[in-house]
């Protein structure tokens, strides 16, 4: 598995590379070739805009695969470089899913969002929908607490000038930026989730907050981990509690996650 990892995975070696490079001895027809292909999947992006707030408009956070080779050449994502790639009214084929991320319907419960990088996608959403609540709905809204990371400020702060109008408008209550890069000691939001562990405890276990997370996969891991120690040792639930929690919050859907590999 390792060795296929090192060999394949990280030096992003495709079916033609196998057959042209690798092991250029091997004869097959080009049909048997094409027959073994597996098909194109298609590419799920979570939607970063409100519908209330954009009603004709759908928006989503791609970040573009573009890297260079280990032996040489670039390795681009199918599905981000058409996109890129997209003349201004050019079309693309596209279906629209439902959404796991739903707001509570009561207003008033607190959310916290965790995003890094694009998974910051549906937190923007969120966060316009619960100013449109606010704004022009009238309604009382909770807090709203954004945990946001990335690497550097100054290179991939996604949506930076609407997060910092979000917060200085009131809509973020609390803002929590985790950039990655640019210290010694590397920092992530779940780090940042374990320092708040306090705030953490009180706003779900006293006040009911609704917990939504979007990102890789590890780190999604790492989050659950982190909300399982927090509340096992903080909510004085121990380890057996806290796990039996975090899965009730789950089934409850207070606990939302969308994650990609």
């Amino acid at each position: 598995v390792d060795f296929y990892h090192e060999a394949i995975v990280e030096s992003k070696v495709g079916l033609v590379d196998l057959i042209t490079s690798k092991f250029p001895s091997v004869d097959i027809p080009f049909s048997n070739f094409v027959n073994m292909c597996p098909r194109l999947q298609p590419r799920y992006y979570t939607i970063s805009s409100s519908s209330s707030v954009s009603p004709n408009t759908v928006s989503i956070t791609v970040s573009v695969l573009d890297e260079k080779m280990v032996g040489g050449g670039r390795f681009k994502g199918v599905c981000s470089n058409h996109l890129a790639n997209l003349k201004r009214n050019g079309s693309a084929r596209i279906f629209i899913r439902p959404s796991t991320f739903r707001l509570p319907q009561d207003t008033t419960r607190p959310i916290i969002l965790i995003g890094p990088g694009t998974g910051i996608a549906p937190m923007r959403a969120l966060l316009h929908e619960r100013a449109y609540q606010k704004n022009v709905l009238g309604k009382e809204i909770g807090k709203n607490v954004l945990y946001f990371g990335c690497k550097k400020r100054n290179v991939d702060y996604l949506y930076s000038n609407e997060i910092e109008a979000f917060k200085n408008d009131g809509i973020i209550s609390d803002l929590h930026l985790a950039f990655s890069r640019e210290r010694r000691q590397k920092v992530y939001v779940q780090y940042l989730l374990a320092k708040n562990k306090e705030e953490v405890c009180d706003l779900v276990l006293n006040q009911g907050a609704y917990i939504y997370v979007c990102g890789a996969t590890a780190m999604g891991q790492e989050v659950r981990d982190t909300l399982t120690v927090v509340f096992a040792t903080y909510g004085n639930m121990g380890p057996a509690g806290a796990r039996e929690f975090v899965g009730q919050l789950q089934s409850d859907r207070r606990l939302v996650q969308e994650l990609w590999a």
